[in-house]
């Protein structure tokens, strides 16, 4: 069974994301051709007009780590040399796939930026035209992944419109439409590639987290597991949307082959536990929705986690005022393997009507910020993923919560560690006060959770 890892993502379809060399996969000779019979050839020794040479000797070993996915070897061997050949196609070729499926998406972007603005010596110029959707696709995803959703948006469509059945650029653009909350134009581009390519699981894989109802959704991953029968996300998910209605017998047999300790099988049991089922979403949009019309549109709303500011602007048009509080330099501190810093707005406060933030790490602003009375919260987004930052804010904010307050956490299931972060603040939040929560939606696809506290 092929191994899917559980990433710090906003939802898991950053984990089954299309790069274009990707762990596990092959070359495909028609856009990457590296390593593959006469193909090969076309990798370039003088990369553009009046660069020094590199020797074939280096190219073919990048070849050869590429081909067998060693992509921090990559990095070692290709960062060494292109401070001599800085506008090696090659070397900019290879260091934009290497840390692309590495995730380093800012050295990523800069390499595949490189490689798509170089001007290639004329023997080499089929091996940039060959290559050129392929690192498009791979410069639209980190741009995605830094949260520059609308410089992604651009890349996407420039990638779509020389190339309109590249499958990956179809799924990553497709995600991309998730993110910002157009999910018919999502659909679209998730069935295009299913018709370009209808054995692809990945398509229908994240075709799912647009589905409105659990039997749309189930009717699509069976679809995906007739492609990929190993596809692990796909067997897990499906079992538990079979158990969320009734029929266990599929997800008792994973628990019973040894398979209760994984995370995803772990949340499906959590979720299973609740004394009243809660509603089962597969995109965020749906969970906001299905928050928003459970919340007091007199309220303000709060959200602890801003980033780029995407889910405020969601949320800002169904209240009258928001407040948003984040450092906007990234996490404050180490995260589960992911550094400080991860998911910065590079110091940039967004601009938003109706909103107000608030700059700073929480154990510094919350407490100044609301030891004046404040407004009673309609719901309140937690986004700041760290235990630490989650428990600060529900502590420090406990005067505007009350049972009439929608709660979304947003990293609250299914990451390898989620008992130890959002779930962990809010149980021990609960303890200290005598108060219980309700769960009310949860969402494996997007790690999502509404609810609300009883017994404050």
């Amino acid at each position: 069974m092929q191994h899917y890892e559980h990433t710090h993502t906003s939802d898991l379809s950053a984990s089954l994301s299309c790069s274009t060399v990707a762990p596990g996969t092959s070359f495909d000779s028609s856009y990457t051709p590296i390593g593959s019979g006469a193909a090969a050839s076309e990798a370039p020794a003088n990369d553009g007009a009046g660069a020094p040479e590199l020797g074939s000797s280096f190219i073919g070993m990048i070849q050869r780590l590429l081909e067998r996915a060693e992509f921090e070897a990559v990095v070692a061997v290709a960062k060494d040399l292109i401070g001599s050949h800085p506008g090696s196609l090659f070397l900019n070729f290879a260091l934009g796939n290497a840390h692309s499926n590495l995730g380093n998406h800012v050295e990523a972007a800069r390499h595949c930026r490189q490689f798509l603005q170089s001007t290639p010596a004329p023997q080499n110029r089929a091996f940039k035209v060959a290559n050129t959707p392929a690192m498009q696709n791979n410069l639209g995803l980190a741009l995605k992944d830094l949260g520059l959703l609308d410089g992604a948006e651009d890349v996407f469509k420039t990638l779509l419109a020389g190339s309109p059945d590249f499958v990956p650029g179809l799924i990553n653009y497709g995600n991309l439409l998730n993110d910002k909350s157009r999910l018919d134009e999502a659909k679209t581009h998730f069935l295009h590639a299913i018709e370009v390519a209808p054995e692809d699981p990945l398509a229908y894989w994240n075709l799912h987290s647009a589905a409105s109802d659990i039997s749309t959704a189930r009717a699509v991953l069976e679809m995906c597991l007739s492609k990929d029968s190993g596809n692990q996300l796909a067997i897990y998910t499906l079992a538990g949307l079979h158990a969320f209605e009734g029929d266990r017998s599929y997800f008792d047999a994973l628990v019973a082959d040894g398979l209760g300790n994984d995370p995803v099988i772990r949340s499906i049991q959590w979720i299973l536990d609740q004394p009243v089922m809660p509603q089962i979403h597969f995109n965020r949009w749906s969970m906001f929705d299905s928050a928003i019309r459970q919340a007091d549109p007199d309220r303000p709303f709060y959200e602890f986690g801003v980033w780029m500011g995407d889910s405020f602007r969601y949320l800002i048009d169904h209240f009258p005022h928001g407040f948003g509080f984040d450092t906007f330099d990234g996490l404050p501190e180490d995260w589960h393997g992911l550094p400080r810093g991860s998911y910065t707005s590079f110091g940039e406060v967004p601009n938003i009507l109706g909103g107000e933030f608030v700059v700073g790490e929480f154990k510094d602003t919350l407490p100044v910020f609301f030891a004046s009375r404040r407004p009673k919260a309609g719901l309140m987004n937690f986004d700041a993923d760290l235990y630490s930052s989650t428990i600060s804010a529900l502590t420090e904010a406990s005067s505007v919560i009350d049972e009439r307050t929608m709660l979304i956490f947003d990293e609250f299931i299914v990451n390898h560690n989620w008992e130890q972060d959002e779930y962990r603040a809010l149980e021990e939040f609960c303890r200290q006060r005598g108060a219980s929560y309700e769960v009310l939606a949860a969402s494996l696809f997007t790690k999502q959770v509404v609810c609300k506290l009883t017994g404050l």
